[in-house]
């Protein structure tokens, strides 16, 4: 891993992002250029539902410790932006993102989640949108990633405490060593329309990394060498 910055050095972000779109409310869709190009340069982001914000935090801090010049990988740290600074899991037209691409099996009547994770059933209803990539959220990201090829692409969750992998075991297995998580296939439910469906349609590698339910307080005590190793190295 290379060199970080000292903790007091890492009060603010001095790398500049790039807007790639607008979100439902007009709020920039910003993205960190990978800085040290290579084909094996990936996509990293948190953010896409808004009120999972401890990856937000971590993704963040990772940014900030490390110098610009040895980011690997591209970085996004909200891919929704209205729901976080509204507080909301989906974006500002209530339509939860996850659910919002255009895959075969993209269902428009809806989706479930829990409240907390102390809720023992997924009972909150959100609209999963009037077509598949019908939210600028989602097409702005899909077009993103078009333009920018990545070899991969890793998109931080919570609260399921694994890394979800899919057809991609031997990624997920590397990242379970990263960021000691378990390495999962699926989240023992039905996802469609899920970026990670969209990602496989299109044949680009992509894994979920599921924190647990984590106070954005401790998320950088328990996984920032995570995230340094990560943006700092090609996988």
């Amino acid at each position: 891993m290379k060199p970080t910055k000292i903790r007091s050095q890492r009060g603010q972000l001095l790398m500049s992002p790039t807007q790639y779109g607008q979100s439902a409310l007009g709020a920039p869709l910003l993205y960190f250029p990978a800085q040290c190009p290579t084909n094996e340069a990936g996509l990293v982001f948190a953010g896409m539902h808004g009120d999972e914000t401890a990856s937000i935090s971590l993704l963040s801090a990772g940014l900030r410790s490390i110098e610009h010049a040895n980011l690997h990988h591209h970085v996004i740290l909200s891919a929704n932006p209205d729901g976080n600074q509204l507080g909301l899991r989906s974006n500002a037209n209530g339509v939860d993102l996850n659910r919002n691409f255009p895959t075969r099996n993209w269902s428009g009547n809806g989706t479930v989640y829990r409240w907390n994770s102390h809720a023992e059933t997924r009972d909150v209803h959100l609209a999963t949108g009037t077509s598949g990539g019908s939210e600028p959220e989602t097409r702005h990201l899909m077009a993103l990633i078009e333009r920018l090829q990545p070899a991969f692409i890793l998109s931080f969750h919570e609260p399921l405490a694994c890394i979800d992998a899919g057809r991609h075991q031997t990624l997920g297995t590397k990242l379970a060593e990263v960021f000691n998580l378990p390495v999962m296939d699926g989240v023992g439910y039905d996802t469609p329309g899920s970026f990670g469906t969209w990602c496989d349609e299109q044949e680009i590698p992509n894994i979920t990394i599921e924190l647990p339910p984590i106070a954005t307080d401790d998320v950088t005590e328990v996984y920032l060498q995570g995230i340094l190793t990560l943006l700092t190295n090609d996988i």
